[in-house]
């Protein structure tokens, strides 16, 4: 393959997963890889392990640090396709990069991977993957936002590809986003008459253990978000009814829990009061 990928991964005290995650990158097969990773002034060994492994970085104050700003520092450099990956995302096999290239096509502008959890994934966490990042493929478009409503705009920037030109184009991330840089493009996109590929055949390695706390402070941020950008749930209104799929989602963990453990459901149902409480009151913030 000739068309040529950046990866851009940006990083925080990642010394116990960035050198897997750069060896997996580098041995990627049939494809044009450049990495560059952008450094938010990490305090371990991070720039250590980059400096030794010889890899192409940049080191930005922590305070600078934004989730759109940030990602978006790949319009600086040329390539047909910008690749994006958190930290702690590793890929499954050596075609990753080749499975995302490979769905660019019909209109096509942003392909993301499935995630598979990692081993010490709790079971929680283990059913959330399995949901949200099913075993097959499918394509999102402007006619799915009868039937799929706000899902038809997910995507994850754990592991997504974007056509530069495209990207160039509507001048990346909207500034200043500090979470849901990822849906906002895709629903911008999809109004363009876009479309978004979730490809299966594409795998890392992702889950997160979080506390209580991270928790909070993670769907506070998207309440914030949603109050923001008030706009992308008034699209999906005007194709179907919104309802609570969060409920829905947090009844079926709770469906599956029963039938492999049940002594994960209190844990299961503190999560989700916290997820509503917190987006709740950031959407109000």
């Amino acid at each position: 393959m000739n068309k040529k990928v950046l990866c851009i991964i940006p990083t925080l005290n990642a010394e116990y997963e960035i050198e897997i995650l750069i060896k997996r990158l580098l041995s990627q097969k049939d494809v044009l890889l450049d990495i560059l990773i952008i450094d938010s002034s990490s305090t371990d060994n991070t720039v250590l392990i980059l400096d030794r492994l010889n890899i192409n970085h940049i080191i930005i104050d922590k305070r600078d640090f934004n989730h759109a700003n940030t990602r978006n520092i790949a319009l600086d450099y040329k390539a047909d396709f910008y690749m994006f990956m958190t930290q702690d995302a590793i890929p499954y096999d050596d075609y990753l990069v080749k499975n995302l290239i490979s769905s660019f096509q019909n209109d096509i502008v942003v392909s993301y991977a499935r995630q598979i959890p990692k081993k010490d994934a709790d079971l929680i966490e283990t059913y959330a993957r399995g949901k949200n990042y099913p075993e097959d493929s499918s394509i999102k478009s402007k006619n799915d936002l009868k039937t799929l409503g706000i899902k038809t705009f997910f995507s994850s920037d754990s592991c997504a590809m974007y056509e530069a030109n495209y990207f160039k184009e509507v001048k990346g991330f909207t500034l200043n986003l500090n979470t849901n840089e990822d849906m906002e493009f895709a629903a911008r996109a999809i109004l363009n008459d876009k479309k978004i590929y979730y490809n299966a055949d594409a795998r890392v390695y992702h889950s997160h253990n979080f506390t209580f706390l991270d928790i909070w402070k993670r769907y506070k941020t998207i309440g914030v978000f949603f109050k923001n950008n008030k706009w992308i749930l008034d699209e999906v209104n005007k194709n179907i009814k919104i309802t609570n799929s969060g409920i829905s989602q947090a009844i079926d963990e709770i469906k599956y829990l029963y039938k492999i453990d049940k002594r994960a459901i209190l844990k299961s149902v503190v999560i989700s009061f916290i997820k509503f409480l917190a987006f709740k009151i950031g959407n109000k913030f």
